[in-house]
């Protein structure tokens, strides 16, 4: 696929730390001018103090409906355009289905998904602006790929992710807007860190990042990594219905 116009001005969600934060500090270290948001502006802070001349610090709710006006104001009033916006904000809760918790789904799904839909309505108006071809990226998860144990609130809404970007990608075809999903397999964060359970092929946040710059620079489609997971899901994926259940419930822990 052909390279387009670099994204010069790039808004990232979920910036404060893990895949965010390695991913802004990429891009800043390559001298892009890069917005960043959380809820926190002491989180966010720091990585301001070390990028003082293109970086900018945007602490908002994404799911906070209500403050989207003034949010929308704070990113005018740093540029009136962005070339890329980066879907990253996210949250996860297991579910024990032995003492089934719904109340878990909320948060997982305000952040995850009504977050992204938030971030979409400030961020569209802008990129429509972009003097060069603009970009939405979604970071999905490989575990839309496979339904893993305990994961009915994040897989449910990571699928929901990955329909959002190819929905996008269909709707924002003749506007020239490039978009682009991300699967990310199991990356070493704070999230990632309360994980009581073994996960394969882990790579670090910075490594991570550097898969999903260079997606974002070839403008490909989907970004997936590790190569290694990739290939075992998409072949269980590839598996009947019954033969991908009989696999995979080896893998819940009773």
């Amino acid at each position: 696929m052909m390279t387009h116009d670099r994204a010069d001005w790039v808004w990232i969600t979920g910036a404060s730390s893990g895949i965010g934060e390695a991913l802004a500090r990429r891009l800043l270290g390559e001298g892009r001018q890069v917005v960043i948001t959380a809820r926190s502006r002491e989180k966010l802070q720091s990585i301001a103090d070390d990028f003082p001349d293109n970086c900018h610090v945007l602490p908002v709710d994404l799911t906070d409906r209500q403050g989207l006006d003034s949010a929308r104001e704070a990113m005018m009033a740093i540029n009136d355009h962005l070339d890329a916006v980066v879907l990253n904000a996210g949250t996860c809760e297991y579910i024990d289905t032995r003492h089934f918790d719904a109340g878990l789904f909320e948060p997982v799904m305000n952040i995850n998904v009504l977050g992204s839909a938030n971030t979409l309505e400030l961020a569209l108006p802008m990129l429509r602006r972009s003097p060069n071809r603009a970009q939405v990226v979604g970071v999905g998860s490989m575990a839309a790929v496979l339904p893993l144990t305990r994961s009915e609130a994040y897989g449910a809404s990571k699928a929901a992710m990955e329909y959002l970007m190819n929905s996008l990608r269909v709707d924002l075809a003749a506007e020239r807007i490039d978009v682009t999903l991300v699967r990310p397999g199991f990356v070493k964060t704070p999230l990632t860190d309360r994980n009581d359970f073994e996960m394969p092929f882990l790579i670090d946040a910075e490594q991570a990042s550097g898969h999903i710059a260079r997606g974002m620079d070839k403008r490909k489609l989907t970004v997936q990594f590790p190569w290694q997971l990739v290939w075992i899901m998409h072949l269980i994926s590839w598996l009947p219905l019954g033969w991908q259940t009989a696999l995979l419930k080896k893998m819940v822990n009773n």
